[in-house]
């Protein structure tokens, strides 16, 4: 029953994250680099708050209208008017990324009706007889600033600012303090005198600095978040770039070095005859088995794997990073299998041609030097050497160990040497049987 009540809870954490992702998060498929995506996906988020706002309201409204019945037409003709608004701005959102015009337009429409929306409530709420809810709908305005900061648009917040400075301005003298109306505002110069050392002038005073300061803040924090979305922005570019010249690059360099290594059957099958080898002298040496199958694998590797770079199947830029990361030390590999091969190849020519000399060894001996390529160089020797070339005939097993143990002793770790020769029968099996 717990572990039943566990699962159940996990599912609907899973649930609420992924309802919360689709409507209020900023999704990880956006392309940052895309400036109507990014305004798009914005405007969705917006739009859903703004649709969770007017509920709020709503709310809001319902509650004053319960003691004040008078409100309730108020009350009922918010719902035409939400309900238009989110209607004009789904209409606008749904015309998708590409029209960016559209997104701008909705951006305003957003933002301006959230500062107004709060506009009207803050009236209502002071002129009202809710005095427990009389500063509710200042706090409001607050709340309706952060969501346009949420845009990041530092030319569309100016204009809010501009636009919330003047008409706060003009609320704290008409609905916070009706000083206009007042005997004060009979006599100019009398209400000059008096009002600069009323307790009302301090009042919109602290007002008005904190809301400058809010603004301040918020417009510090926008200008930063837009200066490191657009370095961002930047940065994706330019490895974007990079990205398609490296991609263009390495394709190249694959298709020359590896497209043009055919093989033919009998030396694929003498790959797969090398293969089972490396996995037996692996044993041998006591490495572990998922070591002797690690080097099993790479040295058949450039038979059994292809380099592809296409990009029809990638959902988004991480995917599409991820499968270049992958085929590139996937091409790696195989360049370095390659080189091994060729390194056997040079010292089996070098050996029959006479010219392996100490130059020559040193060389061999700095090129791809570790135990597994010697365990899988050893073996490629022993099957080249039974095997028919240009510049030699096919040898048998036992003129072969003699090959190996006068002239290529020299290219190996004494250990991993020794041990081949000392179980050379059963690596003549294992070249017989297949």
């Amino acid at each position: 029953m717990k572990i039943s009540g566990l699962k159940k809870k996990i599912r609907i954490k899973i649930k609420n994250n992924t309802f919360f992702k689709r409507n209020f998060g900023f999704e990880s498929g956006i392309d940052i680099a895309n400036d109507g995506q990014v305004l798009y996906r914005k405007n969705v988020v917006i739009k859903n708050i703004v649709f969770v706002s007017n509920i709020i309201y709503t709310i809001i409204f319902t509650i004053i209208s319960i003691s004040e019945p008078s409100n309730w037409l108020l009350t009922v003709l918010l719902f035409p008017v939400t309900f238009i608004v989110n209607s004009g701005l789904k209409n606008m959102i749904k015309k998708g990324p590409q029209d960016t015009m559209a997104q701008t337009i909705a951006m305003y429409v957003s933002s301006f009706y959230m500062f107004l929306s709060t506009i009207v409530i803050y009236i209502k709420l002071k002129v009202g007889d809710a005095d427990y809810l009389k500063e509710c709908g200042y706090i409001l305005l607050y709340y309706s600033l952060a969501i346009c900061a949420f845009y990041q648009d530092k030319k569309m917040l100016k204009n809010v600012f501009i636009w919330v400075f003047v008409l706060v301005t003009i609320l704290h003298f008409t609905i916070t303090y009706p000083l206009l109306n007042s005997d004060m505002a009979k006599n100019f110069s009398q209400f000059i005198h008096e009002f600069f050392v009323s307790n009302e002038f301090k009042d919109i005073l602290i007002r008005t600095v904190l809301l400058g300061l809010f603004m301040l803040v918020l417009y510090a924090n926008v200008s930063m978040a837009n200066y490191m979305q657009d370095e961002r922005k930047n940065e994706l570019i330019k490895r974007r770039t990079v990205q398609e010249d490296f991609t263009n690059v390495v394709t190249k360099i694959f298709d020359v070095t590896l497209n043009n290594q055919k093989m033919s059957d009998d030396e694929k099958h003498n790959v797969e005859i090398l293969a089972l080898m490396t996995k037996k002298l692996s044993s041998l040496l006591g490495l572990k088995p998922d070591e002797c199958e690690k080097i099993y694998n790479f040295s058949k590797i450039h038979i059994d794997k292809t380099v592809d770079f296409k990009e029809e199947h990638y959902n988004n830029e991480d995917e599409r990073f991820e499968a270049l990361r992958k085929e590139t030390e996937l091409g790696s590999e195989l360049i370095s299998r390659l080189q091994l091969e060729r390194k056997c190849e040079d010292i089996i020519r070098a050996t029959f041609e006479g010219s392996n000399n100490d130059e020559f060894i040193s060389k061999m001996s700095h090129i791809q030097n570790s135990i597994e390529s010697q365990i899988i160089l050893i073996c490629d020797i022993y099957v080249s050497m039974r095997s028919v070339k240009s510049y030699k005939k096919a040898y048998n097993h036992k003129l072969t160990i003699n090959y190996l143990q006068e002239h290529f002793k020299i290219y190996f770790d004494p250990i991993i040497f020794e041990r081949f020769i000392r179980f050379a029968n059963d690596f003549e099996a294992i070249y017989n049987e297949m």
